[in-house]
């Protein structure tokens, strides 16, 4: 991409002048950022090298989840930003605001990555998720060319096929599509589709598989490659940024698009022979000056790469969530974006879980907002879950703490099957 092609070396010169503009900019607007730069004393600090940078105080989602959304805020909230919601991974969502030019940027360093792994935009993409078939994607709503151009022209051209689509059907639909070069989807999801192809003894022959949103294993990406015959690309990215970078699996690293990002390892440590060596990931979005984050701890866990341009332009395999995936009465699968469908816009709870006990019984885990009657916010959960398990039993159960994150990971899992008795 834009920076590919530079050393290491010219790729932090740019980054660090991109780092000042923005560093500056949120000093200036951003009442949150004015006031940590203050308290810090970096708030006259002229940033010229890398050692400027690392006087910047980081940054993590506790810390910003805990302020009013406006003190983020570079300018005021209007009607015309676009509002997104993180995934919860951490334990709790919170709600992120950029400019629609900056999401903008985001759909195109997509469709860029696609471009470079083959793909072309005459050519069908193929959509295994948590939407319905006629669903309108958040890429068309934000570009409405995209819209234009499929309908007028057969470009763009995506089939989606729904996270609740009983197996059998979906399997009719890829056979209807064998020809799509590109199946889209998630490490949960695709995990359930191999499961059934397994039991069905059928295979498929793709050009490329792409899995985002959750960490791919490299277990299921050669399940993946034997059952779906093609390469699997993991694309790596978070909603404070939408793309930082994708592992093709040729190599065992993620290409960084390190003009939109600035990625940073610290606190490296050894944790196994196995492991090698680790860092935590601290990412700085270069796009977002509307709501920004400089110097955020992500939560990730990364190797860290004996290599030069490692973290500038690559970034060895990322330890994060990875949720279990339930089994139902019947036989059915339940993976994350089951969850996330349902509940994560549920605004009667500050952080929600699903847990599997070993006799199979299914229960749903709330932590309250102040203020809430648990009876009425019980009936609300369940009417949700029954539009779509009407079939299968939940309790609800109530906790009074913050649900942890997972020790190893440092990420939330929405979804756990449990080894003991409550």
């Amino acid at each position: 991409m834009r920076f590919a092609r530079l050393s290491s070396s010219a790729t932090r010169r740019r980054q660090l002048v991109r780092f000042r503009r923005l560093f500056e900019h949120a000093r200036e607007h951003s009442p949150f950022y004015r006031r940590l730069y203050r308290e810090a004393g970096v708030d006259r600090l002229v940033i010229r090298d890398w050692a400027d940078i690392e006087r910047v105080p980081m940054v993590d989602k506790a810390l910003l989840r805990a302020l009013p959304t406006q003190d983020l805020m570079t300018g005021p909230i209007t009607p015309d930003l676009v509002r997104i919601t993180t995934s919860g991974s951490s334990g709790e969502p919170f709600v992120i605001y950029q400019a629609r030019m900056e999401q903008y940027t985001s759909h195109v360093r997509v469709f860029a990555m696609l471009w470079e792994l083959g793909w072309r935009p005459w050519q069908r993409i193929l959509m295994l998720t948590r939407l319905e078939p006629e669903a309108v994607l958040p890429v068309e709503q934000d570009l409405g060319l995209l819209t234009r151009l499929r309908r007028g022209f057969g470009l763009f051209e995506r089939d989606i096929a729904s996270i609740y689509t009983p197996p059998a059907e979906v399997l009719r639909w890829l056979d209807a599509h064998a020809n799509a070069p590109v199946l889209w989807s998630t490490p949960g999801i695709i995990t359930i589709l191999c499961d059934f192809l397994e039991e069905q003894g059928r295979r498929y022959q793709f050009k490329l598989v792409v899995l985002t949103s959750e960490t791919l294993s490299r277990t299921l990406r050669a399940r993946c490659e034997r059952l779906l015959g093609a390469p699997v690309v993991s694309h790596y990215g978070l909603q404070e940024c939408p793309t930082i970078g994708h592992d093709p699996g040729d190599g065992g690293y993620f290409r960084i698009q390190s003009h939109a990002c600035m990625l940073e390892l610290v606190n490296t440590r050894i944790e196994g022979e196995e492991d090698g060596t680790l860092g935590d990931v601290v990412l700085t979005n270069l796009i977002n000056h509307t709501m920004p984050f400089i110097r955020y701890r992500t939560g990730d866990t990364s190797e860290v790469l004996p290599r030069p341009d490692c973290p500038a332009k690559v970034l060895g395999l990322i330890l994060g969530r990875v949720d279990d995936v339930l089994t139902l009465p019947g036989g059915r699968r339940f993976a994350h974006h089951h969850a996330h469908a349902l509940f994560m816009d549920f605004p009667l709870c500050a952080q929600f879980k699903f847990v599997q006990y070993p006799d199979g019984r299914l229960a749903l885990r709330l932590r309250l907002r102040d203020g809430e009657a648990p009876e009425a916010v019980r009936d609300a959960a369940l009417a949700r879950w029954r539009t779509r398990f009407a079939e299968v039993p939940l309790a609800v159960e109530f906790v009074g703490a913050i649900m942890p994150v997972d020790a190893r990971t440092g990420k939330f899992k929405n979804i756990e099957r449990l080894s003991g008795p409550p």
